[in-house]
């Protein structure tokens, strides 16, 4: 897509004209969207989404973000004040490409995205729209940080890499049983349904511990 930006060949007046030979390659984990930049206040910059994410989940976060409407309207506005609005307002006025990777807290997830931006080159004035395309690494149940034992950290370890309680047992030297119990420790401490749901907490609950995450 940043080559159709660099070499379109008719101004950038319509976005479509960038987009359009991309929008089959895109996969299920990428969000394409439009931001309108005509209004002279940033809170009424207005979100259009061309190409919806689509992969499984019951976290209200992604879905929440994926309503066309102004920027002013979105739930959690915190993260659209200091991640969303100086990112477009830094692109159409450099007028230039934009890329970051995003940690991000957004309502009930932990989100790792990546995204790019590409504003309108208007020659004969601001750039009226912005193309935004997320690719989406993680979304993980928010959860805040947990202190844990250390034997407890090398269980959730274990169990991120796939072992088994035998396997983490001999791992820790400790009996089955003893894991056992201390599995269901942690499930109840984070409040987990089931073993993946135990691991997603965990590592939502390190990467909020993360100084860079966004909050």
């Amino acid at each position: 897509m940043t080559d159709a930006w660099i070499y379109n060949p008719d101004g950038h007046r319509e976005a479509s004209g960038i987009y359009a030979r991309i929008l089959e390659m895109l996969r299920p984990n990428m969000i394409l969207a439009i931001v309108d930049t005509r209004a002279n206040n940033p809170d009424d910059f207005a979100l259009d989404v061309i190409h919806r994410y689509a992969v499984p989940t019951v976290t209200s976060a992604i879905r929440s973000f994926q309503d066309s409407r102004p920027l002013s309207e979105f739930p959690d506005q915190k993260h659209v004040r200091r991640i969303m609005i100086p990112a477009y307002v830094k692109a159409i006025e450099s007028r230039r490409p934009l890329s970051d990777r995003i940690m991000a807290s957004i309502l009930d997830t932990v989100t790792i995205y990546d995204r790019l931006i590409l504003p309108q080159r208007n020659p004969t004035g601001p750039s009226e729209w912005c193309l935004v395309l997320i690719d989406v690494k993680f979304v993980l149940p928010n959860a805040p940080k947990t202190p844990v034992a250390d034997v407890d950290l090398g269980i959730l370890q274990l169990l991120a890499e796939g072992a088994t309680i035998k396997e983490i047992a001999e791992a820790s030297f400790r009996s089955d049983r003893t894991i056992h119990h201390r599995i269901e420790r942690l499930k109840a401490r984070f409040g987990a349904r089931n073993l993946s749901h135990l691991v997603g907490l965990s590592i939502s609950a390190g990467i909020a511990d993360n100084p860079s995450l966004e909050a």
